[in-house]
């Protein structure tokens, strides 16, 4: 019963993150407080073993290197540390590691199909040449047609992907976390809230563990 309830504390969590991360692009710190402290309380009840505690050690060494070599900003290091503690493991799954593989292998793809199709729509259908203004070889603007676009007017949450070098312009595919978003009509790259994809990771990798077992109930029942 304990480990539902922190399920259903870990969705709340990153549903609460993801809404005001998609709405404001900011979370205050006071939602890693309150779920990872009601998830701390609930080893009153159940101690962690030795499995959960290894888990808690690989989440907070995965959040503090991505963090340390800012691939994650502060609130996306934090949502780990407190799912970490929150739910460490499940059903022998190390959850934080687990998550963060599905979480960004869904961000890796959604990026690069709406990268190809926002430079696709650019060159087919308004028959616009894309990438012409750069200074860069051809095996870097093959890669740019999977990595970037041009922002649209209605785009908020992009980073800047250009930057003028000795007078020329290049690309830039490496963003910091803490960059300014992009407000002109620019080249970017999506900016999309990583506690969004957490939330479809997390939600995806339960489903993943506990279907077997209802198809598995399932079965003996109708035996």
């Amino acid at each position: 019963m304990t480990e539902e309830i922190r399920i259903i504390i870990a969705i709340c969590m990153f549903a609460v993150a993801a809404f005001f991360d998609v709405k404001e692009r900011k979370i205050h710190d006071i939602v890693w407080l309150i779920f990872g402290g009601t998830g701390a309380i609930l080893y009153a009840v159940a101690f962690p073993g030795i499995i959960d505690i290894v888990s808690m050690a690989v989440g907070v060494t995965l959040a503090s290197t991505f963090w340390f070599f800012r691939l994650y900003a502060g609130a996306d290091a934090l949502a780990l540390i407190s799912l970490s503690v929150i739910l460490p493991t499940y059903h022998d799954f190390i959850i934080p590691l687990s998550m963060v593989v599905i979480a960004t292998a869904i961000s890796i793809v959604y990026g690069i199909i709406y990268n190809i199709a926002t430079n696709s729509r650019t060159f087919l259908l308004d028959n616009k040449k894309i990438f012409v203004e750069f200074d860069e070889s051809l095996y870097r603007r093959i890669a740019a047609f999977f990595l970037i676009h041009k922002r649209s007017k209605n785009e908020k949450f992009v980073f800047p992907a250009e930057r003028i070098v000795s007078g020329r312009k290049k690309f830039r595919f490496r963003y910091d976390p803490d960059d300014e978003f992009s407000k002109d009509e620019a080249y970017v790259s999506l900016a999309m809230p990583l506690t969004l994809f957490f939330l479809i990771g997390l939600l995806g990798l339960i489903l993943f563990i506990i279907l077997p077992h209802i198809s598995f109930g399932i079965d003996e029942f109708s035996a």
